[in-house]
């Protein structure tokens, strides 16, 4: 008996969730330390520019905690990188059991780079939490700004990919069909404006998620 993808998806779409909660909890909390333009300290970190912006960072009230607290939330990371990739995996087997989209082996090889590219994203995160004040963290951060970039793309490629498919459903679909796209241009628009429009790029992907778990969840009644 074949197994729906969509309906390994709602495994991953609940382990996606309940993360994603965690990680809201252990992830550190605003103190007045970002560039302009940022609210949320790990997508700040990820998109972190140069050396100033990091000492600023850190520029908290208790910055061992505040970096226990990145350092956790990045080992956490390391579980959520694969549920959040296999998610999308399962939905490509689930577009590819109903439509053949030769497209979706694509969505495959991306799904793996994913992994690769947030383990190597982290990585370059727990060095410069380490190294920083003493020690000269540029080399890591230089491949943070490359690795960030590389998942951010990949994971807006993967939706973007999607797209043809939702639009061909209903009223839900076509909704995630556009905030693909949208999440496309936003990441183009982000990768040259420094800011406000890399928080905005990032919650175009929490929505573009939390479409998708809504979605393969309605799949089971099918």
């Amino acid at each position: 008996m074949k197994v729906s993808g969509f309906k390994l998806a709602t495994i991953f779409g609940i382990l996606l969730i309940i993360t994603s909660l965690i990680l809201m909890f252990i992830n550190p909390k605003l103190e007045n330390n970002l560039p302009n333009g940022f609210y949320t300290p790990i997508i700040a970190y990820e998109f972190i520019q140069d050396t100033a912006s990091v000492h600023h960072l850190f520029e908290v009230n208790d910055v061992v905690a505040y970096k226990q607290a990145f350092n956790l939330g990045n080992q956490i990371d390391f579980a959520f990188m694969f549920i959040y990739s296999f998610f999308l995996l399962c939905i490509a087997i689930g577009i590819y059991q109903r439509k053949q989209y030769k497209s979706m082996y694509i969505v495959y090889i991306l799904c793996f780079l994913i992994i690769l590219f947030d383990a190597l994203e982290n990585l370059q995160l727990f060095q410069i939490t380490n190294l920083h004040p003493t020690k000269n963290f540029e080399v890591p951060l230089a491949f943070l700004q490359l690795f960030t970039w590389l998942k951010w793309s990949s994971i807006a490629s993967v939706f973007l990919i999607f797209a043809p498919f939702f639009f061909q459903q209903k009223w839900l679909g076509k909704i995630i069909g556009l905030l693909q796209i949208a999440c496309s241009i936003l990441l183009i628009i982000a990768y040259f404006n420094y800011g406000i429009m890399n928080e905005i790029f990032s919650l175009s992907v929490v929505l573009n998620f939390l479409c998708l778990v809504i979605f393969v969840f309605l799949q089971l009644r099918k």
